[in-house]
């Protein structure tokens, strides 16, 4: 086995890993891609994919980061960071199925849950036997946690849940919610707890089904909860963790933004390829177009875009790891590279696929499969559309940029 160009983050095994999954990719995916995708044209998503989640976990490709005694592969978090990135290459709508509920549900559980709720939920969601759903944002709140309107009253040992959540990815389907309220509503940020609540829990509704421009696939709902009873043990973390839910929050975010990053990458991989493809085949006075600067310039960009991408996120999802792990203790040098990776990488995939339309020129304005040479793999056109939210979900590129701000600030700024 050869070295991987991204060592040390990425190792021999971890390339046999991506060979592994691109395969299953290419063979189980790409054939289902274009059915969802014409099945979801108004973008609600009602013929959703969870049959493929399902199978993502039978496969054991969820939760490469969780360890084997709560179900996990017991991989690392790189292992998992690979599996989303060869994934997004090849559909990045499903990419949203094996990295959403593994970074934004399964982590959180793993980093602050009792030894209980780890083992009674950990399992069936690394198996894919239940699905999580992150329920945090609302409809006038979104980067800014702190200002959220849900609340969590305790009456007599339990605690009841009313408020409205909004733009949250498989909501509707999920069967383990993790709900942010607040428990102590004078106290701000300090006063937000984290509830694991089932969803068949009386009192939950989803009024709305949103159309969307991209990820058609993968429905995102409002979730209202009315009067919704939740035992004091299902905090996460138990009881003693009332008001530390925004230390939870921002940690799953600081994890989740690794998992966007790849979600970026794979995209971009494959927005280069197609671009590369065609532009070896097209001809244009009897020569192919690749021969031309300006294509040459295009696609030396992209490349050159998606390699700083990637391996800002191998070395931020690498940090992760060892923070999971317990090799380094202080999660705030995270920050910085989980943010930078997250916003260099998605804003690498949407230069990529604007740079890949370009290049296709007409052809790649239309959405017909039949105009990308590389059939495993999405057309310019649709990848263009579902990576725009990769700068906007799980902290806009915006907030990342405040969060690297800072974090330079902490290392660099003027000393008091």
């Amino acid at each position: 086995m050869s070295t991987s160009l991204y060592a040390p983050y990425v190792t021999a095994d971890l390339e046999e890993h991506r060979k592994s999954v691109r395969e299953w990719a290419e063979r189980v995916l790409a054939p289902l891609r274009d059915k969802f995708e014409e099945a979801n044209i108004d973008g609600v998503g009602k013929e959703h994919p969870i049959e493929i989640f399902r199978r993502m976990g039978r496969e054991r490709l969820l939760a490469a980061h969780l360890p084997e005694q709560y179900g996990g592969p017991g991989k690392g978090f790189v292992a998992e960071i690979i599996t989303i990135e060869e994934i997004a290459r090849v559909t990045p709508a499903f990419s949203t199925l094996v990295d959403y509920t593994p970074t934004l549900v399964c982590n959180p559980i793993l980093m602050f849950g009792t030894e209980e709720q780890k083992e009674k939920y950990l399992p069936p969601l690394a198996s894919g036997e239940k699905l999580g759903s992150y329920a945090l944002t609302e409809p006038n709140w979104g980067s800014d946690v702190a200002s959220i309107e849900t609340k969590a009253e305790k009456r007599s040992g339990e605690y009841v849940i009313d408020g409205h959540k909004k733009f949250i990815t498989v909501g509707n389907l999920a069967d383990v919610l993790l709900v942010y309220a607040k428990t102590k509503p004078e106290a701000g940020a300090r006063g937000i707890t984290a509830f694991i609540v089932e969803s068949k829990t009386s009192g939950i509704s989803y009024p709305k089904l949103e159309r969307k421009m991209g990820l058609k696939a993968i429905p995102v709902s409002e979730i209202k909860l009315e009067g919704v009873r939740v035992p004091a043990e299902n905090i996460l973390g138990g009881p003693a963790q009332e008001n530390r839910g925004i230390y939870v929050a921002l940690d799953a975010l600081n994890h989740g933004r690794c998992g966007v990053a790849a979600q970026g990458v794979g995209a971009g991989q494959a927005a280069l390829e197609q671009a590369t493809r065609f532009a070896s085949e097209r001809m244009q006075s009897s020569a192919p177009i690749i021969n031309y600067g300006a294509i040459q310039c295009m696609i030396a960009d992209i490349a050159t875009k998606l390699d700083a991408a990637r391996l800002m996120t191998y070395r931020a999802s690498h940090l992760r790891d060892l923070y999971i792990r317990g090799q380094i203790k202080d999660g705030r040098i995270i920050n910085a590279p989980a943010a930078m990776a997250k916003c260099y990488a998605t804003e690498a995939a949407t230069f990529a696929a604007h740079r890949a339309i370009q290049i296709f020129g007409g052809r790649g304005f239309m959405s017909d499969p039949e105009y990308a040479p590389i059939k495993e793999l999405p057309t310019p056109e649709q990848l263009y559309r579902d990576c725009r939210i990769f700068e906007i979900y799980e902290g806009t590129n915006e907030i990342q940029r405040y969060v690297i701000a800072r974090e330079t600030a902490a290392l660099y700024g003027k000393k008091a």
